[in-house]
């Protein structure tokens, strides 16, 4: 009986070794990577007249150019900016507001966004060119990569005849030194 349970022991370690398992393994299958969006034109900064304006664009701006020199925006106009640096950068950003806006809907505030940080928050009472400049921490931006800069708008104006939503004209956005 004893050497029965030997021989049941060994078999059972034994055994196992004996089933025929591959050493190697293919590899697995080779693909293409999936395209992205073409990033090689983006810039630190944007006029809305620039060739390349639209590779920029997130949300809410105008794909037609208009007098050569802006874009309508919505209420919450979106770019993405290269930045191949990130030290003593503003957000600047240069607009109108024209006066039929500014009749219907009064004074609009912006607010601008960095890289989902809120840099500032401004209310503008007065129609026509706007000029807005803030320093940014260097610590809010991404150095050789994308920065996602908004500026929303509290109200924007509804054109009666085909309920276009319309917020600023826009002409240039970006990072300057």
């Amino acid at each position: 009986m004893r050497c029965n349970a030997t021989i049941l022991v060994v078999t059972s370690l034994v055994a196992p070794g004996c089933v025929n398992i591959p050493d190697t393994y293919a590899p697995p299958m080779q693909r293409k990577a999936t395209p992205g969006p073409d990033t090689s034109n983006l810039k630190h900064f944007i006029a809305m007249s620039d060739e390349h304006a639209a590779d920029h664009f997130l949300r809410d701006i105008g794909s037609t150019l208009e007098s050569g020199s802006w874009r309508w925006t919505g209420q919450k106009p979106t770019v993405r900016l290269y930045l191949g640096r990130v030290q003593g950068l503003s957000l600047s950003m240069d607009f109108s507001i024209p006066d039929q806006i500014m009749q219907q809907t009064g004074p609009v505030t912006i607010t601008y966004w960095v890289n989902g940080k809120v840099l500032d928050k401004v209310r503008y009472d007065k129609p026509g060119p706007q000029h807005f400049e803030k320093k940014v921490e260097e610590s809010w931006l991404y150095k050789n990569g994308d920065n996602i800069v908004t500026a929303e708008l509290d109200k924007i104006y509804v054109a009666e005849g085909d309920s276009a939503k319309l917020g600023v004209t826009l002409t240039r956005i970006g990072f300057l030194d």
